[in-house]
C-alpha cells in the first residue's frame, strides 16, 4: 500500500487547522509590558469573512481528497490557499498603512483613561496562522498535481489486439 497518497491530504488538513485556528486568534495585540487591552466591538462571533475562511479551508480539504482520483482537482486546495493568503496579506498591509492605529510604533491613543500613556501594538497569532495554513494548503495543492492517479498507472498488461 501506497502511502504518499496521503501526504496532499494531510497537508491540507492541516492547513485547514491552522486557518480554522487562525480565525479565532487575534489580528492585532497590545505589546507586553503595556497597559491596555483591545476589547472588539461585536460579542465574539467570528466576522463573515472570518467564517468564509474556515470554509475556504474546509473547501481545499475536499480539493485534496477529491485530487487522489481526478488530478485536476489539485488546483482546488491550490487556489483556495491563495484566497486565504491573500487576505492575510491584505489584512497586514492594510494595518501597516493604518495611521490612526500604528503597529509597532509607540503612540498616545485618544480614548478616556489613557492620560497621556502610550501604547504600542503588534500583530497577533491571527495572520501568522493565516499565512501557514494557506501556505500548507498550496503545497497540498502542487503535491497532489504531481501524483499518478489510478488511470495513470500504467502498471496494467493490456492484452493484444485480435485481428480478424
Amino acid at each position: 500500500m501506497e502511502n504518499r497518497g496521503l501526504v496532499p491530504v494531510m497537508m491540507a488538513v492541516t492547513g485547514c487547522a491552522a486557518v480554522v485556528v487562525g480565525v479565532y486568534q487575534g489580528l492585532v495585540h497590545v505589546a507586553p509590558g503595556y497597559e491596555g487591552t483591545i476589547v472588539s466591538g461585536w460579542g465574539g462571533d467570528l466576522s463573515h469573512q472570518e467564517v468564509l475562511l474556515a470554509q475556504l479551508g474546509v473547501v481545499g480539504v475536499g480539493g485534496a481528497v477529491a485530487a487522489l482520483r481526478w488530478k485536476r482537482l489539485a488546483s482546488v486546495p491550490f487556489a483556495m490557499g491563495g484566497i486565504v493568503l491573500f487576505y492575510a496579506l491584505r489584512a497586514v498591509f492594510d494595518l501597516f498603512r493604518s495611521p490612526g492605529r500604528p503597529l509597532y510604533r509607540e503612540f498616545s491613543p485618544q480614548a478616556p483613561g489613557f492620560e497621556g500613556e502610550t501604547v504600542v501594538f503588534v500583530l497577533g497569532a491571527e495572520p501568522f496562522l493565516l499565512a501557514g495554513g494557506a501556505l500548507l494548503l498550496i503545497g497540498s495543492g502542487i503535491a497532489g498535481s504531481k501524483l499518478r492517479t489510478p488511470a495513470e498507472g500504467g502498471d496494467e498488461v493490456t492484452p493484444p489486439s485480435s485481428q480478424a
